[in-house]
């Protein structure tokens, strides 16, 4: 099962929050400049905190996160005001991303050729575009890689299991190695 929590953050008290994470998380966010995005990291922080019960986690060369224990498996993804968490007990990858307007023309600069098919045949191309997007970058964090490698594999063919979802104006994706029930959960933080 892979439990994706989903969180709106707009009324997120940094300061709060900041009290709330570990020493390692509130240097990262202190790090951050734009207080949007400060907003953002810390909220994704709490989040996982309080699904996971911990906030002692690290994180792998490539920024994945990881419990040293390995006693679960989570990711995070953030994008305007909102922030998700996937928790398994196998590895996954999430992404969350707004739908935007002229989109989907990227899809010849990132998309392997069988993706801008899919973008171009569908009656809503900046949809359909964000779509894959979450897919691909669900399965980059599943596999630890660097979004540089986007370009490096089709989400048709790249041997994993996906879920995605529509979520208002998002998209929410999770990618897993098998094909587990998936349950989104809203939460408050």
């Amino acid at each position: 099962m892979i439990r994706i929590y989903i969180a709106d953050v707009s009324d997120l008290d940094a300061d709060l929050a900041l009290e709330r994470v570990s020493a390692q998380r509130r240097e990262k966010a202190l790090r951050i400049t734009d207080e949007s995005s400060r907003r953002l990291s810390l909220g994704a922080a709490v989040l996982a905190q309080k699904v996971l019960g911990t906030g002692d986690w690290s994180v792998s060369e490539n920024g994945k996160p990881y419990l040293p224990d390995r006693s679960a498996h989570f990711s995070l993804s953030h994008c305007n005001d909102m922030v998700v968490c996937a928790v398994s007990d196998a590895p996954v990858g999430i992404d969350l991303e707004r739908i935007r307007e002229d989109s989907a023309r990227l899809a010849e600069r990132f998309f392997a050729p069988d993706e801008k098919t899919l973008v171009s045949a569908g009656g809503d191309p900046d949809a359909e575009f964000c779509r894959i997007w979450t897919l691909k970058e669900s399965y980059i964090k599943l596999r630890d890689m660097r979004l540089a490698d986007i370009r490096s594999f089709s989400v048709l063919s790249a041997g994993a299991a996906f879920f995605s979802q529509r979520y208002g104006e998002y998209f929410i994706s999770c990618c897993a190695d098998d094909h587990p029930e998936v349950e989104i959960i809203e939460t408050k933080i």
